[in-house]
């Protein structure tokens, strides 16, 4: 069972201009394709040394050596940025919390952030900073339909820092564009471990394993995200489709209709009542005691 893959976009980064493409089975298999372009060297300076000034985050024994004005960057979130430099996107809260940013507001681009670190902090984000040159360049290939040399590119970037999620997202996508299933399925799930709370990065996932005749594995999957985030639509639809792939038809007809219920006018809506107008009709036509299981 094939879901239509919609359009997909390559970075959303400064002069990427969107180049559209498709993917195959599983809607939406990996939903922004590549993941923004990132600075490449984004402007610092260190205004104080010594271990006064903000409070230790929470889970780190590291001692602040350092505070890190970071000017923001077309693409960065406080998310990104914490990631970049702590090996964290959760850390955005303490960042939010030093820089006395309100909940719910965004630094724009060209704010200075004060970013405590400590020295392997500083590793961190230098390593981080270096394997940026490649996924950048993976990223505009990409865009430009270089999709081998794209994959390159990504790789490259994990080879500097194998703990960069966004480049194992987009390696696995392009992997996904070039037909390579189940390399896609490895690099995905590697990525997807290292941030298990990014449900995008686990759909991405999911996707891949639905396309590469797994659904039991992708039903899991697509199951765990809709824990953390009940109202993820492409989960909710693709649950329905690794459901149907498995021979379970009445369960999924009754999650294809819950997602209709749930998503009258969602992205799938078209797709799901195809499918369940299909199932109708065959069971209509089946004589007595044929039904499915």
């Amino acid at each position: 069972m094939s879901a239509t893959g919609s359009a997909k976009r390559y970075g959303r980064g400064p002069d990427a201009a969107g180049a559209s493409t498709a993917l195959g089975r599983g809607p939406d298999a990996a939903r922004a394709v590549t993941r923004c372009l990132l600075v490449l060297l984004p402007a610092l300076a260190f205004l104080s040394w010594g271990c006064a000034g903000p409070p230790m985050r929470t889970g780190s024994d590291e001692r602040t050596v350092r505070i890190v004005s970071h000017e923001v960057a077309k693409g960065e979130s406080l998310e990104t940025i914490a990631d970049d430099f702590y090996g964290d996107p959760g850390a955005a809260d303490y960042l939010r919390d030093v820089n006395g940013i309100p909940e719910g507001v965004s630094p724009k681009r060209g704010a200075l952030l004060d970013v405590p670190v400590g020295q392997s902090d500083m590793t961190r984000y230098e390593r981080r900073t270096r394997a940026k040159l490649h996924y950048n360049r993976g990223t505009l290939l990409a865009d430009h339909g270089d999709l081998q040399r794209a994959a390159e590119e990504f790789r490259s970037a994990l080879r500097v820092d194998p703990r960069f999620a966004d480049a194992g997202y987009n390696l696995g996508v392009v992997l996904l564009e070039m037909g390579e299933v189940d390399r896609a399925v490895a690099v995905f799930k590697q990525a997807a471990d290292l941030r298990r709370e990014d449900t995008e990065l686990l759909y991405a996932l999911g996707a891949a394993l639905l396309e590469a005749g797994r659904p039991s594995e992708a039903l899991g999957v697509f199951e765990e995200v809709l824990r953390s985030d009940p109202g993820h639509e492409d989960a909710t639809f693709s649950r329905g489709l690794a459901l149907l792939e498995m021979g379970r038809e009445n369960d999924a007809i009754f999650h294809l209709d819950s997602y209709v219920r749930a998503f009258p006018g969602g992205r799938w809506i078209g797709r799901a009542e195809e499918i369940l107008s299909r199932l109708g009709e065959e069971r209509s036509g089946e004589a007595p005691g044929e039904a499915g299981p």
